[in-house]
Order: structure tokens, then sequence, then C-alpha cells
């Protein structure tokens, strides 16, 4: 389990071991960015996460891609999603996309 350091952007988190990850599938959407950030620090405060892993490991810049988890199984990526404070990446194919569809057109009813 890690701990995050610091929240870059909804996209980009860096790790208590200086760790640059990217969230998989959850692509920025500007005018919700400040929401996200918050939303993200709010939930990984003090918190334990544990990252899982698709097909794809790096990004085109070499950032580990992740599925980021609280330690009660919070799927954070998932949430971002959910709630309206990112888009779905499209770019390139990963085992949720789908799902992340969804929930994004869900949270556009």
């Amino acid at each position: 389990h890690y701990s995050v350091k610091e929240i870059i952007s909804p996209e980009l988190i860096k790790l208590n071991n200086d760790l640059l990850v990217r969230l998989i599938g959850v692509k920025e959407k500007k005018e919700a960015n400040g929401k996200a950030i918050e939303f993200l620090q709010l939930k990984t405060k003090g918190q334990k996460v544990f990252l899982k892993y698709d097909e794809t490991k790096h990004d085109e810049n070499n950032h580990l891609l992740v599925y980021l988890y609280l330690k009660n199984k919070t799927f954070l990526n998932a949430h971002l999603i959910k709630n309206g404070l990112a888009n779905v990446d499209l770019t390139y194919n990963y085992k949720n996309k789908n799902r992340f569809i969804n929930y994004f057109k869900e949270a556009q009813l």
C-alpha cells in the first residue's frame, strides 16, 4: 500500500515513493479540474491506496498506468467519472472502458 504525496491533476498522482502514476481511463475535464483535485485530496488524505494494472503498463510519457483504489476498495478512477469530475479517455483500449463510458453517460443525465 502507498499513500498519496501530491495530486498533480485528475489524471496524474504522485505517490509517497515519488512514483508518478496516471489513472487509467480518466481524462481531465478542464471546467471540473479544481473539484476533481479537491475530491481526490479529500478521499486520499491520510488513506492508504493500492494499484491495479491493465494490459498497457505505461503511457507515451512512461507514466505507470493504474487503477487507483483506497484500502477499503473504493475505485477512484470510476468515482471521478461517476461524479462528472472527469471525462473518459477514449484514446486506447483498457478493461473498464465500456463501464466507464456508461458511468459517464449516467453522470450526464
